[in-house]
């Protein structure tokens, strides 16, 4: 029978480790039982885990591994393990996506002093997250704006958004806004000079895109199914695992 060692400090783990339990497998700490992982065991952590040297080094051979995206520096710990990157399977992406979408109008509330639908809003990006973020808007009737990087897309966005934008005129644009959310993980803006006086600015990508935020609020949001679906996330995260293994009987 598999043994699976879970990353327990994430919610969406623990969701996974109550499915396992009620299915009878044996289910253990990952990080506090090392050592006793052994070739043919199954590894989960969370889409967002930091893998670290210290952990990678101590993982035998023939584990079967779900987590995160792996950094170029630990590239050699793949050719080790069997590891699935929970980020690369498309299904679970986009229904990720959705969750998270679903879940930033939490922090939209929480962080705003206005109706959604009285504030003049702009979503940077066209990625899942941020066209997940389009059709719930869309579905419930709040304007939006949209400015992106890629223009193969532009012509869906203006389907879709109240007015689309071109990223090279963001500059002479954003400073309209009373909400920017930002789903492009890069840094895009040096200071908040160009933004709105008091604008609210959502973080929603894995990279900052506001390097000095003085003179707006910058809300990071990460993680965000974890945070509030962590039983829906997790739910999820178990999907990738009984596919993968029914693939591998």
């Amino acid at each position: 029978m598999n043994r699976y060692f879970l990353g327990l400090i994430d919610k969406r783990i623990k969701e996974v480790a109550r499915i396992l339990e009620s299915e009878g497998k044996a289910v253990y700490d990952f990080e506090t039982n090392l050592e006793k992982i052994e070739r043919g065991d199954i590894v989960i952590v969370s889409p967002a885990y930091k893998w670290k040297e210290e952990i990678i080094s101590k993982l035998r051979e023939g584990v079967l591994v779900f987590g995160s995206k792996v950094r170029d520096e630990h590239k050699k710990f793949l050719e080790k393990v069997r590891y699935v990157d929970l980020m690369s399977i498309e299904d679970f992406v986009i229904d990720n996506a959705k969750l998270t979408a679903e879940n930033f109008l939490v922090d939209f509330i929480l962080n705003t002093d206005s109706s959604l639908y009285e504030q003049k809003i702009l979503i940077l990006g066209n990625g899942r997250v941020a066209k997940a973020l389009w059709y719930l808007f869309l579905k419930l009737g709040i304007s939006f704006d949209v400015m992106m990087r890629r223009e193969d897309e532009y012509n869906l966005s203006k389907l879709i958004a109240n007015k689309s934008y071109k990223f090279d005129e963001y500059e002479s644009r954003i400073g309209q806004y009373d909400v920017v959310i930002n789903t492009i993980p890069t840094c895009l803006f040096k200071d908040a000079s160009r933004f709105k006086e008091n604008c609210v600015v959502f973080e929603l990508a894995s990279v900052n895109c506001l390097e000095d935020a003085k003179g707006v609020k910058y809300v990071l949001c990460p993680a965000l199914p974890a945070k509030y679906s962590p039983k829906s996330a997790g739910r999820l995260i178990m999907n990738v695992v009984k596919d993968t293994l029914k693939g591998e009987k």
